[in-house]
């Protein structure tokens, strides 16, 4: 293995990663940043140095979570160099990153009239599909409650309209999912995908910008909910709205219509969860304390079961 290169390691490293199910697109494009690094200063091969280390690490303007993430790739990448014989020095992960949670902005049912309005109001153009696109991808996140990404990478054989289903693949936990849809957004879809794609290919992607095989960047997707919230007479600030804020009505919505129908919320908590494609009842959890906030009518029903998770809000002492 002396003869291995820092770029080989790194190849196999990585190679290792997604052979164990992992992602590892993040890691790996630090661990070639590394590299260029490494060769861009001259530090020779067959070892990594606390010199090298450090250099890459702490030497630019960078923010702490950044930090913080970068430390943990070259974690990974050392402890993989020690395992085939190299000398490498390990850094310490030790950046304290500033963690701001901002709580999730879920639009009211006035509002998401409002910006399904302006969405469907949009006029056609030879220059951007945005027009036919927008008012089905936007229906398919807060309809299905599907992350921007997860929507961004569906491909027309992730759709099934006679199923009414959807397939999830590369979701953020690394684990893929069939979703089941209403017959309402099913219909919508499979309209969309007559007009969108008269000469369909399995692998066009559902939503794309000129070409079926060019899928819309995320941030395109940002901008333009930016122009409908302005179109709709939302405010935008930090925090909110933005798409996810579509993910999140969805959560709270069935939240909502279970309570009203006397539904046991801890049963039905695992099955949003997995729908969702949570890896844990936290993230789920998080939208039942939302829900009870904001719609005090499901909070006597999640005391009953909830008690113990979320509690009352206190009682006005004045």
């Amino acid at each position: 293995m002396l003869e291995t290169t820092l770029p080989d390691l790194v190849a196999d490293l990585v190679a290792v990663r997604h052979a164990g199910g992992y992602r590892f697109k993040i890691q790996e494009r630090v661990l070639h940043q590394f590299v260029d690094h490494c060769r861009r200063e001259g530090y020779p091969d067959a070892s990594i140095t606390k010199e090298a280390v450090q250099g890459f690490l702490y030497s630019r303007h960078l923010r702490s979570s950044t930090v913080r993430r970068n430390e943990l790739a070259l974690r990974q990448l050392t402890d993989h160099a020690q395992a085939v014989g190299w000398y490498a020095w390990t850094p310490v992960t030790t950046t304290a990153v500033r963690v701001c949670h901002q709580p999730p902005y879920v639009l009211t049912e006035g509002e998401v009239r409002r910006l399904f309005a302006a969405i469907d109001s949009q006029a056609m153009s030879c220059y951007s599909n945005k027009a036919m696109v927008d008012p089905v991808l936007f229906r398919v996140l807060y309809g299905a409650g599907l992350r921007v990404s997860e929507a961004l990478n569906l491909t027309l054989s992730d759709v099934d309209t006679s199923a009414g289903t959807l397939r999830i693949r590369d979701s953020k936990n690394g684990a893929g999912r069939t979703i089941p849809i209403t017959s309402r957004l099913t219909a919508t879809l499979d309209a969309y995908t007559a007009a969108a794609h008269p000469t369909p290919e399995h692998s066009d992607n559902v939503f794309y910008s000129r070409a079926a095989d060019r899928p819309i960047n995320q941030s395109t997707i940002y901008l333009r909910f930016r122009s409908y919230l302005a179109d709709a007479g939302i405010p935008h600030f930090i925090g909110g709205p933005h798409p996810h804020s579509l993910r999140h009505g969805f959560a709270v919505a069935n939240l909502r219509r279970w309570a009203a129908d006397n539904a046991d919320l801890a049963v039905m908590l695992p099955y949003l969860a997995c729908y969702m494609g949570h890896t844990d009842l936290r993230g789920t959890q998080y939208y039942l304390r939302l829900t009870a906030d904001a719609y005090p009518e499901v909070m006597d029903k999640t005391q009953i079961r909830f008690g113990y998770v979320i509690p009352a809000p206190a009682k006005d002492q004045s």
